[in-house]
């Protein structure tokens, strides 16, 4: 019962509250760079020092903060009483990963698992990168920086020796240095020459059959306004046509005689038989080309478990629908006069889809699934730093909030 003592239960949420504040700020669009590098600074010296107890609490709730929002999408399934139990597996996973770094007492020893806690996916899910405390920090957010910051606190830490103090100079290398990539005339160019849709369809009501028509009609408004304000392109959210687009040929038509005059790109479901695929269409010059995804949510589109146990899930909380199918390589295409890596809404935050560092990606996703939460915010925070890692501009469509363009900051 040592586990439920007041100053055990305190330093891990102390510690949790350090480690995502600065999810919370970016989502009320508060930007304190000092702020939040103090605060991750602080949280990785916590991890480094905390007892093995508190270090569950630590991770139980960061996991909480982090990824609370993961069980709405389960109103949708009729599942929402799953809810609640949802947010406390969650909570226990991350709690025991965190147990587990803590058996290490020594901080250089336990520097290491931290340092690759990012390459850790608990049920294939990657977006717990503790670097992340550092994008939009006064510090980058490279991978090499944050093992930088751990070895100078693991110093500090350890050593009692004055002369510990002389490595605080070694943050000089880890400063951000300000990009003027966001300036850049070809950027502009893009962005006047592409138009980004953002939709605000409910969730509730999208993939109802009486309201087909109505979003169907809206898409194709966006798209003749977009040709009627002279742009080159026009990119629309995940599943902006929520159906097996490539089953309905009328409408495909009309989209492919509308692309003679624009180049289209647009999320819909695909179907091959009986295998459904979540896909971009990319409409240009007349012709049709469709981009499969090539990385799944967990849970969301495929159930990350062994195929008997998988289908029984599958059967039980989600009617028996099948997981999607996916593509074995990332997709290129050309638009705009520019070569794009295509990426569909959780696969966009994933290193494979990052493979070679594209200079452009366009990335559609439907946010709706989880409002209101802090997901878009996260989800925009992953890509931002990718984009740094990998020199990457990104243009992004939602369904909901996210809608813009992200440019690398380093």
């Amino acid at each position: 019962m040592r586990y439920f003592t007041i100053p055990t239960i305190s330093l891990g949420f102390l510690s949790a509250i350090s480690a995502s504040t600065f999810i919370y700020l970016y989502h009320f669009d508060i930007h304190w760079p000092w702020l939040q590098t103090l605060l991750g600074l602080v949280t990785l010296a916590a991890w480094l020092r905390l007892s093995p107890k508190a270090m569950f609490w630590s991770g139980f709730f960061t996991g909480i903060f982090w990824f609370w929002w993961i069980g709405l999408s389960f109103r949708y399934y009729d599942l929402g009483w799953m809810i609640p139990f949802i947010v406390l597996a969650i909570g226990l996973v991350y709690g025991i990963i965190f147990r587990l770094v803590a058996v290490l007492p020594h901080p250089a020893l336990r520097a290491i698992p931290l340092g690759f806690m990012e390459f850790l996916h608990p049920f294939g899910f990657d977006w717990f990168r503790p670097a992340l405390m550092f994008t939009g920090s006064i510090f980058g957010d490279h991978l090499w920086q944050f093992w930088l910051f751990l070895a100078i606190l693991t110093i500090l830490l350890s050593m009692r020796h004055a002369a510990r103090f002389l490595a605080i100079f070694l943050l000089i290398f880890a400063f951000h240095r300000p990009s003027a990539i966001g300036h850049r005339p070809d950027l502009d160019l893009l962005k006047q020459q592409i138009q980004i849709i953002q939709t605000n369809i409910d969730q509730n009501k999208k993939w109802q059959p009486r309201y087909r028509n109505a979003i169907i009609q809206l898409n194709i408004q966006a798209i003749k306004l977009a040709i009627g304000q002279g742009r080159k392109a026009v990119v629309l959210p995940e599943s902006a046509f929520p159906l097996y687009l490539n089953r309905d040929i009328e409408l495909t038509q009309k989209l492919l005689d509308l692309s003679r005059e624009i180049t289209i790109v647009t999320g819909a479901l695909y179907a091959e038989g009986d295998k459904p695929y979540n896909s971009t269409y990319l409409f240009r010059h007349g012709q049709l080309r469709v981009m499969h995804k090539v990385v799944l949510v967990p849970f969301g589109e495929a159930v990350p478990l062994p195929s008997w146990l998988g289908g029984w899930i599958n059967d039980l909380f989600f009617h028996g629908a099948s997981d999607y199918i996916t593509a074995a390589e990332p997709s290129d295409f050309e638009m705009a006069g520019c070569i794009w890596r295509n990426a569909i809404c959780y696969e966009a935050t994933s290193d494979i889809l990052f493979k070679d560092d594209p200079h452009h990606m366009v990335a559609i996703s439907n946010n709706a699934w989880f409002l209101p939460s802090t997901e878009p915010t996260l989800q925009r925070l992953l890509m931002q730093l990718q984009a740094d890692r990998h020199g990457t501009t990104i243009f992004h469509a939602t369904n909901g909030p996210g809608t813009g363009v992200i440019t690398p900051n380093w």
